[in-house]
């Protein structure tokens, strides 16, 4: 990560925003233009809502799925934990013989 700080600029629903990143712009652009993608389609489903009231959806919807994988991520890894302490200890010969 550069700290080299750049401005993107990206146009949602007529508004133009400007944002200081210090990301490539390969990885920004992406984002940006999914962001953009989302805020259209929201505001065709729900009606002409304000930018920040759709963004705000939009981040609600983030949050919400971050915790969602964040707990099945720490699931998967107590059940794996759980499996490896349950294996036998291959440098105990007492368990192997």
């Amino acid at each position: 990560m550069s700290e080299d700080y750049k401005v993107v600029e990206i146009k949602i629903l007529n508004e133009i925003y400007k944002f200081k990143v210090n990301e490539p712009q390969e990885v920004i652009d992406p984002i940006l233009e999914e962001i953009k993608e989302n805020v259209e389609d929201l505001s065709k489903k729900i009606g002409k809502q304000k930018v920040n009231h759709i963004l705000l959806l939009l981040l609600l919807n983030e949050k919400l799925n971050n915790l969602i994988f964040k707990e099945k991520t720490q699931d998967l890894l107590n059940e794996y934990k759980e499996k490896i302490e349950n294996l036998p200890n291959f440098y105990d010969t007492k368990s192997v013989l």
